[in-house]
């Protein structure tokens, strides 16, 4: 099997680059509700133009609709919804999970993608998300190819790897720190690039929250040995050149004639000092680091843009056609073309005549119909049935081969709408409050907790620390928390499981969709908690969790308006982890050891951003505190959510104190996004 080249659309112009150069498939977005909100995207006529475009040339188009949705919005994604549906796109490319319910309920033979945004990067996250009816899964960035080699043995369910371009420092859909500096939040596509500027590591490069960009395309023949099924370009921002010339290079490594010149060339197009393969291949590390330079700038000169260009500024014939011809006496002649599983015929308007000296042969009829210059075609077989001692002008067979293209073009194009109920799913009442809105305590590690004497109605701690965890606190109000990244860790983290679950242990707190499934496999409460993102109602329901923190991105305002049936909470303090990251920065300057897994980062300004290691990730948190605990009755939910990281004991009961006096802070805080929200 040959695998899919997925190439990235932002324009019209990237749609012609992109299927003249040989792309199989396109994903693309209209004006809102994507991940690339700052790309030129698509009004709703030239969406309907480019996938009638891409349709007539055999290219697929999958509509990314991969955010977080509001509740305010959702009658407004109801309707582009509708218009995607009628246009008859080939997937819909999803984040939310509440979304996915609601393109479920309208129109449930519309196949879904599961976006890198959902930061799938275990068995368990690809099982659980087949479960719930994607079609194809797209896997996090930052998988080696051993951990990709092994959902791909265990999983019929498609699955697509990002092969070239930008990387994000942070696992997708986890990062909070555009929304935190600016209100720019890249769950909601609008991600204003902060990793980019200058974050220093004690002996690092400088950079050191900034990747060079991804390219996997010497291991693209691996991966089609492995069975992926589609190779994703990444850079919807990016200019058609860069699409056309990103589109070759697959193609080249594809068939083996990726050479040093095209790598150069691909480097010269766009790069941040080089690329970089070091996830694909497990070398991570400083050599992984770049950022854009004058050099990379200017690589791009106009002799090699123009090169580029020239490879979709003209109709390419990409699709292979059968004709059958038939100039039979005393009958209009007539043409059937046939290509892509769809035929169509046209009919002569004149007879054919008697020749008076020279009679058609079938070799001359041949050649004159196989000439589809200009079109999107070329003649793999024709057939022509012609009698004896006919003759037809060239005029009249160059129309009819012209009338008969044009209707199969027409007929490739037409959209193939999906039928819409028009329905959204129904959402359960919303439960009545449990009364005294509930205190639980998160501790990064059971030696923060000290002598903790004030009262408490949960406390969650490391699921790594189970037994003393139980030995201390009994199993009545413990939630063990599971690591929010656990990759090619997932035997490991369900042998604590089955522990905790011997252990007595009745509730594990979750932050991705694969230890979600992994809990609920062996029958634990769960308690959905940061990184599953719930930011509506119907993802409040959808995510099939027993109680649910709400997303730090939400107002207090909107947490007052979701509607739910299971208990909701709030993180009303603590330090937020801003990124989770594979590639931990501290690994720049004087490594794990030095490091004691109590390093930081120094940014621009002086700010201190500490990095915690946990289970072959790593965390990275907001200098200043989360402090709503004098505002709490400002968010709605049954719980609030007191979530200490790096705190020291002594520190962790003074929070506590000023908790159980609902007093205002003494110290530097922030009140991060309850009031401002994300754009």
């Amino acid at each position: 099997m040959i695998p899919e080249i997925l190439a990235p659309a932002g324009s019209p112009e990237a749609v012609f680059a992109a299927v003249r150069s040989g792309a199989n498939a396109v994903y693309l977005a209209g004006e809102a509700f994507n991940a690339r909100r700052g790309a030129k995207n698509f009004t709703y006529e030239q969406l309907r133009e480019c996938v009638a475009y891409c349709h007539a040339r055999g290219v697929k188009v999958y509509h990314a609709l991969n955010i977080l949705v509001k509740d305010s919005e959702i009658q407004a994604l109801k309707a582009e919804i509708e218009r995607i549906l009628a246009l008859g796109e080939d997937a819909l490319i999803l984040q939310d999970l509440g979304v996915a319910e609601i393109v479920k309920s309208m129109a449930p033979d519309m196949p879904l993608h599961a976006s890198t945004q959902l930061s799938a990067h275990s068995l368990a996250a690809v099982q659980e998300l087949e479960q719930r009816g994607f079609k194809r899964v797209v896997l996090a960035r930052e998988m080696s190819r051993a951990e990709i080699a092994a959902i791909r043995e265990n999983t019929t369910v498609e699955l697509e790897v990002f092969v070239h371009g930008a990387l994000c420092m942070c696992v997708s859909g986890q990062c909070l720190m555009s929304a935190f500096f600016g209100a720019r939040s890249g769950n909601r596509g609008l991600c204003a690039q902060p990793c980019r500027l200058p974050f220093r590591a004690a002996g690092g490069t400088g950079h050191d929250l900034s990747l060079k960009d991804n390219s996997l395309l010497h291991y693209l023949p691996e991966m089609q040995q492995m069975g992926i099924d589609s190779l994703k370009i990444e850079g919807r921002m990016k200019r058609p050149e860069y699409v056309a010339a990103s589109v070759t290079a697959c193609k080249q490594a594809l068939c083996g004639a990726y050479t040093a010149q095209s790598e150069a060339n691909l480097k010269n197009i766009f790069s941040r000092q080089g690329f970089t393969a070091g996830y694909y291949t497990g070398a991570r590390g400083r050599q992984m680091f770049g950022t854009r330079t004058k050099e990379d700038v200017t690589g791009a000169g106009a002799k090699l843009l123009k090169e580029y260009a020239a490879l979709y500024d003209k109709e390419m014939p990409l699709v292979p056609c059968d004709i059958e011809i038939q100039i039979k006496q005393n009958t209009p002649p007539r043409m059937r073309i046939s290509a892509l599983g769809k035929s169509t015929e046209a009919t002569a308007a004149a007879l054919p005549e008697q020749a008076l000296h020279r009679a058609l042969e079938r070799e001359e009829v041949a050649k004159r119909v196989a000439k589809l210059g200009g079109t999107q075609f070329f003649a793999q077989n024709v057939s022509v049935e012609l009698d004896d001692g006919l003759m037809l002008s060239a005029g009249a067979l160059n129309a009819l081969r012209r009338e008969s293209t044009a209707r199969l073009d027409a007929l490739l194009a037409a959209p193939q709408p999906y039928r819409s109920s028009g329905k959204l799913p129904p959402l359960s009442p919303r439960s009545a409050p449990r009364g005294k809105k509930q205190l639980y305590l998160r501790f990064a590690d059971i030696a923060q907790a000290g002598d903790i004497a004030t009262p408490f109605d949960k406390i969650i701690l490391p699921i790594e620390q189970a037994a003393a965890a139980v030995e201390r606190f009994g199993t009545r109000e413990l939630i063990l928390e599971t690591p929010r990244a656990f990759f090619g860790k997932e035997e490991q983290l369900a042998a604590l499981l089955e522990e905790a679950k011997a252990l007595g242990v009745t509730e594990i707190s979750v932050g991705n969709i694969g230890a979600l499934h992994l809990a609920r496999e062996r029958g634990f409460r769960t308690l959905a908690s940061l990184g599953t993102n719930v930011f509506n109602s119907y993802a409040a329901q959808a995510i099939g969790a027993d109680e649910i923190l709400l997303s730090v991105e939400m107002t207090a305002a909107q947490t007052k308006a979701l509607h739910s049936d299971k208990p909701l909470g709030n993180l009303i303090y603590g330090y937020i982890p801003l990124m989770l990251v594979r590639n931990c920065p501290l690994q720049n300057g004087k490594g794990c050891a030095a490091c004691d897994k109590r390093g930081f980062i120094t940014d621009r300004k002086g700010e201190k951003f500490a990095v915690r290691c946990r289970f072959g990730a790593s965390e990275i948190f907001n200098p200043r505190a989360l402090y709503m605990i004098d505002k709490e009755d400002t968010l709605a939910g049954d719980f609030s959510l007191l979530y200490f990281t790096t705190e020291p004991p002594a520190q962790v009961k003074h929070i506590l104190d000023l908790y159980h006096a609902h007093d205002k802070a003494d110290f530097p805080f922030t009140r991060g996004l309850y009031g401002r929200g994300v754009l």
